[in-house]
């Protein structure tokens, strides 16, 4: 039969074991990823649905947790202190505060939770089910005690709440991805691409007004067949007198349809009403309007009223997926290597798609290509030969047509800056 001294040492110790439970459920229940256990619902991780459910109620947790972990310190030092004053007399008292303290402290404290803080996704499973017993134990006393830290806090404004997890903090985590060889150099692109939607504009991935093959409305079916055939897309702004003035839009399928029947084409009536919008416009709002309109492509205004350009679902995709190429793209190469760091680059070419390719950081406030880039940087109508330098490269005029710059040969400042120590 065990004396009462020595059951005071073994309630002694199961009441230092409670209170390293308590603390070590404290810091990995608080510290676990919430993602990483909505992964593991949707994977029907056993055990996980419960765990979510009980980390929905984290003030209720984290009170009974207190409650417990108080209470077995309470218990811990009463039964210290008896110990010791019967063994040590009047001297058992700050005993008691030399001796339990930071056996507290390092056993009950410092152990356990750093032991869970490196475990999270461990510990929380091992003390799941006791906590929850917990839980049910004392929901009396945690009612209670809520109840009163939430008339307190009443007094205190409380801070808005946030969300579970930030835009900053999702790219931070595909790029951490991308480090760790998780996630593929193109999947962090595309990643990346799918949160830019909503910081680019209409007018930065829109096809210019003077590329736009349109239809006019009066043209005989002969000539519209024509247009079709020599055309690389298949759908066509309709326009009555200029592009200024677009009434429809019809596609490539609906014209062929009147081949064997020409007399019975009617493109006034078969064109489609178009869908405008501002060249400000966001592209993820368009984006958006698209798939809920059905439609495949919008005429881009400008303030005035005037048609800037049109922008198609392909040209949103390519911002997220990067450039799409068919069969009739193949002899657009935006991009020929002429040396090491060396590039012949389509002055259609976007600045946005430069600055990806190459790195760069060329202003894309007053313009959408690379060819408009430099007519207002060089603020005139530029000559073959001429030169342009930027932070990062070195751009010369290859070829123009009339006033329009047609290719640009560039050249990075690491192949045109002379190496260090030349004395250049």
């Amino acid at each position: 039969m065990l004396d009462e001294q020595t059951l005071r040492l073994i309630a002694l110790g199961v009441l230092f074991l409670l209170s390293a439970f308590f603390s070590g459920s404290e810091t990995a229940l608080t510290a676990i990823d919430r993602l990483r256990v909505k992964y593991l619902v949707e994977k029907k991780y056993p055990h996980a649905d419960r765990l979510e459910g009980l980390l929905g109620q984290v003030d209720r947790l984290l009170t009974a947790i207190l409650i417990g972990n108080n209470l077995v310190n309470i218990a811990a030092s009463v039964f210290a202190t008896t110990l010791l004053v019967t063994w040590y007399g009047s001297s058992g008292e700050w005993l008691t505060i030399v001796v339990l303290t930071p056996l507290l402290l390092v056993f009950a404290e410092v152990c356990p939770k750093t032991y869970a803080a490196r475990n999270p996704e461990r510990v929380s499973f091992l003390v799941l089910q006791p906590i929850r017993l917990v839980l049910w134990t004392l929901s009396p006393v945690v009612w209670l005690v809520n109840l009163f830290s939430r008339a307190m806090t009443l007094l205190v404004p409380a801070e808005p709440s946030r969300p579970l997890i930030s835009e900053d903090e999702i790219r931070t985590m595909i790029s951490f991805g991308e480090e760790e060889g998780v996630v593929h150099e193109e999947q962090h692109r595309m990643l990346h691409g799918v949160f830019e939607l909503s910081q680019i504009r209409v007018r930065d991935v829109m096809i210019p007004r003077t590329e736009v093959v349109g239809i006019d409305v009066e043209s005989p079916f002969d000539k519209v067949l024509k247009q079709v055939q020599r055309a690389r897309h298949s759908r066509f702004p309709v326009f009555a007198g200029s592009l200024d003035n677009i009434i429809g839009i019809i596609h490539s399928k609906e014209i062929l349809n009147y081949v064997d029947r020409p007399d019975d084409f009617e493109l006034r009536k078969l064109a489609r009403a178009p869908y405008f919008v501002p060249e400000s416009k966001r592209i993820e709002t368009l984006l958006q309007s698209f798939r809920k309109k059905r439609i495949h492509l919008a005429v881009v205004i400008d303030e005035h009223g005037g048609v800037e350009g049109i922008a198609t679902l392909e040209d949103v995709v390519e911002e997220i997926v990067g450039e799409i190429l068919d069969e009739y793209d193949a002899d657009e190469v935006l991009f020929r290597e002429l040396g090491p760091g060396r590039y012949l680059v389509d002055g259609s070419c976007s600045i946005r798609t430069v600055n990806r390719r190459f790195l760069l950081d060329l202003s894309e406030e007053h313009a959408t290509t690379l060819a408009g880039f430099l007519l207002r940087s060089m603020g005139r109508i530029p000559r073959v030969g001429d030169r342009c330098q930027t932070a990062g490269a070195q751009f010369i005029i290859a070829r123009m047509d009339a006033h329009r710059i047609e290719e640009v040969e560039l050249t990075l400042v690491s192949v045109v800056s002379p190496p260090a120590g030349s004395g250049e």
